[in-house]
């Protein structure tokens, strides 16, 4: 038991009570640093990508080093037949697809094109538009989180080139199309006719949540520390 005496009042507490109230003003509070950490992050994601904006586009080709995430590049080649619709996407609160085509470069690799996001489910599979000729094209390199992970099967085969797929696992997608697929995508422009709705955000979640989540977690950690001390807390009689 601890007891400390102060000022005519004496703060009593248990040890096995004081021990669990320090861990979980010490969790709180961590929450709330860890919250601050993801708002420096997505901060410079953003930046990042505001900084790729302002600049031209690059042609690149095979053999140059990998693009940096959000630059804008330019490429040539052709599209394949073949159709990955990307399951559990939503715009506007809406169930869809974002399709993904592979563009067959001059070296023989492949690279996803993601032109953008379709309404749909698993019960009426978007029926596309045929794909017009693109010797060249451009748009943003994107390169997908490898950290996701899926429940269940990854990939359903729904025709012979439309292929529903839960998450851009390019090791997967390469083994499905017997090429080698370039671990980055490239999200189509606005401007191409080949594409759909092309609203891709940059964030989940703004820094300005994060940063309110964070007050909020250092709030908690203050009102328990209060509450902790003021439970405890009595006035001593004289």
């Amino acid at each position: 038991m601890l007891s400390v005496t102060c000022f005519n009042h004496r703060f009593t507490s248990g040890g096995r009570i004081l021990v669990l109230a320090v861990l979980a003003i010490i969790l709180l509070i961590a929450l709330g640093f860890w919250q601050l950490h993801r708002a420096e992050e997505k901060q410079l994601i953003l930046t990042a990508e505001a900084r790729e904006t302002q600049l031209p586009p690059v042609e690149w080709v095979a053999g140059m080093p990998y693009p940096k995430q959000y630059q804008s590049i330019q490429i040539k080649g052709r599209y394949l037949s073949s159709i990955f619709l990307l399951d559990n996407q939503f715009f506007e609160h809406q169930p869809g697809y974002n399709v993904l085509s592979p563009y067959l470069l001059a070296d023989g690799h492949l690279l996803l094109i993601d032109r953008g996001w379709i309404a749909g489910d698993r019960r009426h599979i978007p029926v596309l538009p045929p794909l017009q000729s693109a010797p060249h094209l451009s748009g943003r390199a994107y390169f997908p989180s490898t950290k996701s992970w899926v429940l269940g099967q990854e990939a359903e085969i729904k025709s012979d080139s439309i292929t529903i797929v839960e998450r851009i696992d390019v090791k997967l997608i390469s083994n499905l199309l017997h090429k080698s697929v370039y671990p980055f995508i490239i999200r189509l422009n606005k401007d191409d006719v080949n594409g759909f709705t092309r609203e891709w955000p940059t964030v989940t979640m703004s820094p300005q949540r994060h940063y309110a989540y964070a007050l909020q977690w250092f709030a908690l950690a203050f009102i328990a520390l209060v509450v902790f001390i003021g439970s405890n807390l009595k006035k001593i009689n004289d």
